[in-house]
């Protein structure tokens, strides 16, 4: 739940952020502009501030719910026999191991202007306690790197049937 309260925090400060720029690009680009009777406060109108505001914080609540997975990978072997393939695997893919610790690698990506755009929040936590992978991050790359972790386990299972 901590995590949650984080991700709303900076999800709204990002979207703010955003939003303003893109209203003082829309405002410095409008005609009104250059006429004297034209200013900010005419610009928003009232209560249109509020609105907008009220929007962003419906959106950052919403967003983690959407944006973040965690689901269950089951291959047909334990993790530990294959863990160093498993990260070159993530290396190949352009993310780092992070850490190890308490049978749960956490990789993060190489490129820090993705990190930026992702807010820091971009960790893919890999835990392998269980009889299955439990997998948890951004739901794009959950999803991207399940599909990855299921045809090297497809392979490493076909490989050792030819052996």
């Amino acid at each position: 739940m901590k995590r949650y309260f984080m991700r709303v925090f900076k999800f709204a400060i990002y979207l703010t952020v955003l939003l303003f720029l893109l209203l003082m690009f829309i405002y410095l680009m409008s005609k009104d502009v250059m006429s004297e009777t034209a200013s900010l406060s005419n610009f928003l109108k009232e209560g249109r501030l509020l609105e907008m505001l009220c929007l962003v914080i419906a959106f950052a609540l919403i967003y983690p719910f959407i944006g973040f997975a965690g689901i269950k990978i089951y291959l047909n072997r334990p993790l530990n026999e294959n863990k160093n393939e498993i990260i070159e695997l993530f290396a190949q893919r352009k993310y780092m191991l992070a850490s190890d610790e308490n049978k749960i690698l956490t990789f993060r990506p190489q490129n820090k202007f993705s990190r930026l755009t992702r807010m820091y929040e971009d960790s893919l936590e890999l835990d392998y306690s269980d009889k299955f992978l439990k997998f948890k991050g951004l739901r794009k790359d959950v999803y991207r790197h399940k599909r990855m972790l299921e045809e090297f386990a497809q392979k490493s299972h076909t490989h050792d049937n030819e052996v």
